[in-house]
This record gives structure tokens, C-alpha cells and sequence, in this order.
């Protein structure tokens, strides 16, 4: 090998085999999303939101509404923020409660608390700082290219 970051790499680990593969082919573009699909997606993550918020006391929020996605796609989007010096137990409940209804869903403690929770239609991501005593969640749903005409009825 020619290149010099392989050929030190090389020099250094004599063991390892290096072996280049060929790219992937690139994804196919997802079909086109008809109405209906795009309201059940709303209506899972304002479902999924409106369940959050009211966990939350004097939460502010931000949505749900339609966010453009990579030009063509759409994806439904939602963020509430609340100052909350027990940020800490609101995620720990929520956890709690997403887990015992399916989801996959945990909490990481390291410099601020982290909570993600997913499905395959909805993803979300709360994070509270304990210095700030601010939690903010939010709410996406799975990304989605409207068909011709439809994407102009999304509000």
C-alpha cells in the first residue's frame, strides 16, 4: 500500500489485515407518502407528545407541526422546555411508563440526565440539566416524502 496512513498503520500493526470494500449501493428512494399515512404519523407523535406534556408542569412547547426533512421529506416535530429542579424523576417516570407500555426506552446519568425512548414510528429525546434545572423533550416522527399534492396541505 502507497498511501501513507496505511503504510504506517501497517508498519505499526503487522497483525491486522486491512481490506478496503466497496461503498454501498446508494438507498433507494423511499415511496411516496399518501395522506393518510402522513396523518397517522401526526397523529402518533401529537399522541405521544400530548402524553409527555401533561407529565410536565407549565411546560413550553413548540409545535407538533410538519419540519422539512432533506428538501423533499417531511417528518412530524414537537419540543417542550420547562424549568424543573426534579427533572431527574420526571424522566426516571417517564422511562418507566414508555417501558411498561413497549417501547425501548432509558435513561443515561452522565453530565446531565438523558432520556431516549423509540419506536419504529416515533423517536424522542429529553435531556434535563441539573445545574440549569431545565428539561427539554422532543418528539419526531419517522421521516417521510409526501406524495405530488399533498405535501402542500401539511400546516
Amino acid at each position: 500500500m502507497t498511501d501513507p496512513f496505511f503504510a504506517a498503520l501497517r508498519a505499526r500493526r503487522p497483525d491486522v489485515d486491512i481490506v478496503i470494500l466497496p461503498p454501498d449501493d446508494p438507498p433507494k428512494p423511499s415511496p411516496e407518502a399518501t395522506s393518510e399515512e402522513l396523518s397517522r404519523s401526526a397523529q402518533v407523535v401529537d399522541a405521544t407528545f400530548a402524553a409527555i406534556t401533561a407529565r410536565v408542569s407549565e411546560p413550553a412547547s413548540d409545535g407538533p407541526l410538519w419540519e422539512t426533512y432533506n428538501s423533499q421529506n417531511v417528518r412530524r416535530w414537537a419540543q417542550l422546555e420547562a424549568r424543573a429542579a426534579d427533572g431527574d424523576t420526571i424522566l426516571a417516570g417517564l422511562d418507566e411508563a414508555f417501558r411498561e407500555a413497549g417501547w425501548d426506552s432509558r435513561v443515561a446519568v452522565k453530565a446531565f440526565h438523558r432520556w431516549t425512548a423509540s419506536q419504529p414510528d416515533v423517536q424522542i429525546l429529553g435531556a434535563w440539566s441539573e445545574t440549569h434545572h431545565r428539561l427539554v423533550v422532543t418528539v419526531t416522527g419517522r421521516v417521510l416524502r409526501p406524495a405530488a399534492g399533498v405535501r402542500e396541505a401539511l400546516t
